[in-house]
């Protein structure tokens, strides 16, 4: 086993250890309800770019009586993060993503996109994808 190997095994069984089931293999999910077109672009935008800075991603990530994260990143031997993809949240929103997912969760950070704010041109909206992770 490689030191890659080792860090998303180690990152994968820190969260499933805490009760979120997280896949074993890099995957992209569509939401359980409903999610606007442009929601799931911007969630592949931000789980293929983590995937090209060398983390182990999944999406819509489970934990029974807690949530659904939209993009779960961790490997590379560092604790894994967050990231929601929300449109127009107010603070409220936002207050209750970090308390959910955040506090006393295995998550070192959790990231809160505003979705209206992505760009309409896939370069412009990868770009911005970019510049706020």
């Amino acid at each position: 086993m490689n030191k890659r190997t080792r860090d998303e095994y180690g990152g994968r069984k820190d969260l499933q250890d805490a009760g979120w089931h997280v896949q074993q293999q890099d995957a992209i999910a569509f939401n359980g309800g409903s999610e606007s077109t442009q929601h799931l672009v911007a969630k592949t935008l931000v789980a293929n770019e983590l995937r090209d800075r060398g983390y182990r991603i999944d999406t819509e990530v489970q934990k029974e009586d807690v949530g659904e994260i939209d993009v779960v990143a961790y490997g590379k031997g560092e604790p894994p993060f967050a990231v929601e993809v929300e449109t127009n949240p107010t603070k409220d929103v936002v207050a209750d993503k970090l308390s959910r997912y955040y506090r006393g969760e295995p998550y070192c950070e959790c990231y809160v996109l505003d979705v209206d704010d992505l760009p309409d041109s896939i370069t412009a909206a990868q770009e911005w994808v970019e510049e706020n992770l």
